[in-house]
């Protein structure tokens, strides 16, 4: 598998001391800050396992521009359709539709299918692998406060991919499932907007992915992705720019990519319901890819 392959490529119970009796626990408000301080803590505790057997860590440095069109389509108070595209140079494409069910103004679920082209390996930047995948997710969003905007997003994928050997395509599909976990915050520039009702922001997160399943022996954990992003927002098309940190661990368990990554991502919210308009100030982080 390439190691410019990014889009691919949660533990034992712990044993507690007696608590004495009338102790209160303190319990998070946020369960998905828990699941990422968790998902970490294993990730960490998961690479070190590994080092004591495994030959030398090595860290290749890559650079790359990540282009990315976003869209969600309101057709009514419960429904929307879901579609993005993206494409990385060299790495990978993704054509993603889904549909969305709107429990509330706070909290949805999608579900959908990818198709993608991936390279074969590191010999090539032909994008002929395929790999096939449904996915399902769930978002919470929630305003802070007049400017700040908080969102937590956890995504499922079955990943069916296109058999690979010696950077050459092979015969037959491989199963790889992942959980994904993203914690992302929006800033909105209220005092900065212009023109015709145009929103500067800033945006930033981060999210943790892992592999499971059978087939998964040496990298549980895929890759961790720091996101700092400049956006403009206008009647429900928003443009950002930013940068993008992917720190990938390949399937061979010591070897890991540093991806440093320039991310031109467009997003655009239609809604077709009578007498409602798109909020420009929507945040945009749950139909990241």
């Amino acid at each position: 598998m390439s190691s410019r392959e990014h889009l691919g490529n949660i533990g034992a119970p712990t044993t507690m001391g007696s608590i004495p009796e009338g102790t209160r626990l303190a319990v998070p408000v946020s369960t998905g800050l828990v699941l990422l301080i968790v998902c970490v803590l294993m990730g960490g505790t998961s690479e070190r396992a590994w080092a004591q057997d495994a030959p030398t860590k090595t860290v290749d440095q890559q650079f790359e521009v990540w282009f990315g069109y976003m869209t969600q389509t309101r057709i009514s108070d419960r429904i929307s359709l879901w579609a993005d595209a993206h494409f990385v140079p060299g790495a990978f494409y993704v054509l993603r539709p889904g549909v969305t069910f709107h429990v509330n103004d706070a909290f949805n679920m999608t579900a959908g299918y990818g198709y993608l082209g991936l390279s074969a390996g590191s010999l090539t930047r032909e994008l002929k692998r395929t790999e096939h995948r449904p996915w399902a997710q769930t978002v919470f969003s929630s305003p802070i406060s007049e400017h700040w905007g908080f969102l937590q997003r956890i995504r499922y994928d079955g990943r069916f991919r296109r058999n690979v050997a010696d950077n050459q395509l092979a015969d037959g599909f491989s199963f790889v499932n992942r959980l994904r976990f993203l914690v992302n915050f929006r800033y909105s520039l209220h005092q900065l907007r212009f023109g015709d009702d145009f929103l500067p922001y800033v945006t930033f997160g981060n999210e943790i992915l892992f592999n499971f399943g059978s087939s998964v022996v040496f990298n549980h954990f895929d890759q961790n992705r720091v996101t700092a992003g400049l956006g403009l927002s206008r009647k429900g098309v928003s443009v950002q720019l930013g940068y993008m940190n992917r720190y990938v661990q390949l399937a061979s368990g010591n070897r890991f990519v540093m991806n440093h990554t320039l991310i031109f991502w467009v997003f655009h919210n239609i809604d077709l319901r009578r007498d409602h308009a798109p909020d420009p100030t929507d945040d945009e982080a749950a139909s990241m890819p």
